[in-house]
């Protein structure tokens, strides 16, 4: 009989998720677009920050850029550590469109960060669920939360599939460079 044992190797990596890769494009207003540019570099001066925030209250915007521009403005608030108030900002994004898929995804990255896997799976699926740009960055945020848990078979399925839906992405990689897979 032949059994496949995974193990995950002792040290931990942090999760450098690069949060911006979840931005969500708005095209609503000059404004709007500067929040996203802003959250896809993940500028962390508050210049950047008032321009969401300008966005949201000074800008007509429809509620698909609205909801974008909660999406990119909670990115820019995790981005400064601020993730009482990123969260808020998923919120309001989802209380707008509960499809939206970078919404879920950056509350889960938002578990991920503080070390709690458990939460951010069910919020990781239901972003994954509503087909995310970049399915490989979402299916490895699920891969991590379930190492954090210690499912280590479902993390290392994760990963193997982030690394083969983007092959040139070094982090899968290196976060499967930590498991050692013998059969038995």
């Amino acid at each position: 009989m032949r059994r496949l044992t995974l193990t995950a190797g002792i040290t931990m990596l942090a999760l450098p998720l690069c949060a911006a890769q979840s931005a969500v494009i708005s095209i609503g207003t000059p404004l709007s677009r500067s929040c996203y540019q802003a959250a896809l570099s993940e500028d962390d001066s508050n210049f950047a920050l008032d321009e969401c925030t300008r966005a949201l209250t000074e800008g007509a915007l429809s509620p698909t850029d609205r909801a974008a521009t909660y999406v990119n403005r909670g990115i820019l608030r995790m981005v400064r550590g601020k993730d009482a108030d990123a969260d808020a900002d998923f919120d309001s994004a989802l209380a707008l469109n509960q499809d939206l898929p970078d919404a879920w995804l950056n509350k889960g990255f938002l578990r991920i960060r503080k070390g709690d896997g458990r939460n951010a799976l069910p919020l990781l699926q239901q972003g994954i669920d509503r087909k995310p740009g970049r399915q490989a960055l979402a299916i490895f945020a699920r891969g991590v939360a379930y190492e954090e848990i210690g499912e280590y078979r479902s993390a290392y399925e994760d990963l193997s599939r982030a690394h083969q839906l983007e092959p040139h992405w070094a982090l899968p990689r290196e976060y499967l460079s930590h498991y050692r897979v013998v059969s038995q």
